[in-house]
């Protein structure tokens, strides 16, 4: 019987509970390391999403708006200039209307013009109407952008034609204005 005790115990090849615990705990360590990667690569996946979320809806949002209206002066049966008063979106930072940052197109039947304002040109003029005097329109400040439709070559106006001027900020989405003119002209016209 002790012979045989002796045998079994010989051949008796099972685990003990320490290397048990030790096959555990190694099990629990890579499992926990496994786990932190992926909810870390989770968290920076979802943090770059928003980001590229945030990113996207600044640039779609348009970041400048009409203030009120958009007038027409008109001389000897022509419009002589269009006046389009422009202020910050609510929620938006400040936009820079210098000449070279602000891209000003303009169109009518007869015309496209790209890039109306700029250094060299006379053709339109963006000014302060009411703010702190500087060049970047902030929230609460309006500017106005005078546009001298017979300083554009080409340009042709009359009753009941249709016109359009795009205002590109330097980022932010466009803001297109587009008026229909009225049968008949007097010297100053509301458009809105």
């Amino acid at each position: 019987m002790k012979n045989q005790t002796k045998i079994m115990k010989k051949h008796n090849k099972g685990l003990t509970g320490l290397e048990t615990a030790i096959i555990l705990i190694a099990f629990v360590i890579v499992a926990s390391a496994f786990s932190f990667a992926v909810l870390n690569l989770g968290l920076f996946t979802t943090q770059k999403t928003g980001e590229v979320m945030q990113a996207g809806l600044e640039e779609t949002l348009s970041s400048i708006e009409t203030a009120g209206a958009v007038v027409a002066k008109s001389s000897n049966g022509s419009i002589t200039e269009i006046v389009i008063y422009i202020k910050s979106s609510v929620g938006k930072g400040e936009v820079d209307v210098r000449s070279g940052k602000l891209v000003i197109t303009y169109r009518d039947k007869a015309i496209f013009r790209e890039n109306i304002y700029t250094n060299n040109s006379t053709i339109t003029t963006v000014y302060q109407v009411t703010g702190d005097g500087d060049t970047v329109l902030e929230y609460g400040e309006v500017f106005a952008v005078k546009i001298d439709v017979t300083a554009i070559s080409g340009a042709s106006l009359a009753p009941n034609d249709v016109f359009s001027v795009e205002i590109k900020p330097p980022q932010g989405s466009l803001l297109k204005v587009e008026r229909r003119l009225p049968p008949s002209f007097d010297p100053v016209m509301d458009l809105t």
